[in-house]
């Protein structure tokens, strides 16, 4: 699965290409390294290449996720798909204080209305700045442009 486009598409309904830990793979090293401070982490380890890739980096709250384990042993792309959707693992989840979490059952809908390939495609389009520029879910200001982005503000767990 690591060379198809679903790597970026997280069992539980996340959309990877917008996670701080994803986007940090294509920063400077300037910018990795502040990143990384900023959430008191060395910069070693801090990227990760999505949810669904087999790179040895990936991030480990992503690699030990005990979703994406069930979806895998169900031999699902994601939850949606389950017969169990939602679960209770899913709905803790979605209700554990995290912002870009809280929208995943929702997502989940629309990826099986969607289907994965049209999902990612919005995804993609809805985590890019006006200016063509691709962000995360906590990033203010655009770093191309300077423009103010749509995302979900200020990340809460930097207080």
């Amino acid at each position: 699965m690591a060379n198809d486009a679903n790597v970026l598409l997280a069992a539980c309904g996340l959309y990877c290409g917008a996670c701080y830990h994803y986007r940090a793979s294509f920063y400077t090293t300037d910018r990795l390294r502040q990143e990384a401070a900023r959430r008191g982490r060395l910069p070693e380890g801090f990227t990760c290449q999505g949810c669904r890739s087999d790179k040895l980096y990936i991030h480990p709250g992503c690699a030990q996720c005990e979703i994406r384990a069930c979806a895998d042993a169900k031999g699902i792309v994601h939850c949606g798909l389950c017969a169990d959707f939602p679960c209770e693992r899913l709905q803790a989840f979605q209700n554990d204080g995290r912002l870009h979490h809280r929208d995943i059952l929702i997502e989940l809908e629309r990826m099986r209305e969607l289907g994965t390939g049209a999902w990612l495609a919005a995804q993609t389009q809805r985590w890019q700045c006006e200016c063509g520029e691709p962000y995360s879910w906590y990033e203010e200001i655009c770093c191309k442009c300077g423009k103010p982005l749509a995302s979900y503000g200020a990340d809460p767990a930097l207080g």
